[in-house]
């Protein structure tokens, strides 16, 4: 019997990379999770519950919580200006063209 060999995420992952629609719609995920963190992180550094956010948004909780697990699809540029606004953040968008190839594991 041959031994089995374990593959690696990295090694799945540069595998499946190679395909564009993969790519293209892993590299999309991966950006609202960085805006979703970004998100978190501000909500929590303030000290505040996603009830206080909910509220301040006028929205239940649980569009809070789907929100931050990036599960909403009304996840428009107007609901993240309104999400920045009720954390007292700023809004900063700045967009480049890509340089290198995304990278897994590293981020």
């Amino acid at each position: 019997m041959k031994p089995i060999r374990a593959v690696s995420h990295r090694q799945v992952m540069g595998r499946l990379l190679k395909d564009q629609r993969f790519r293209r719609g892993y590299e999309e995920e991966f950006e609202k999770l960085r805006i979703v963190d970004a998100i978190i992180n501000l909500r929590q550094r303030q000290g505040m519950t996603q009830k206080t956010l909910a509220r301040r948004l006028k929205v239940s909780q649980p569009f809070i919580a789907k929100l931050e697990k990036a599960e909403t699809h009304n996840f428009t540029l107007d609901t993240l200006i309104k999400v920045v606004t009720a954390l007292n953040g700023e809004l900063v968008i700045h967009i480049k063209p890509r340089k290198a190839r995304l990278a897994i594991g590293h981020g």
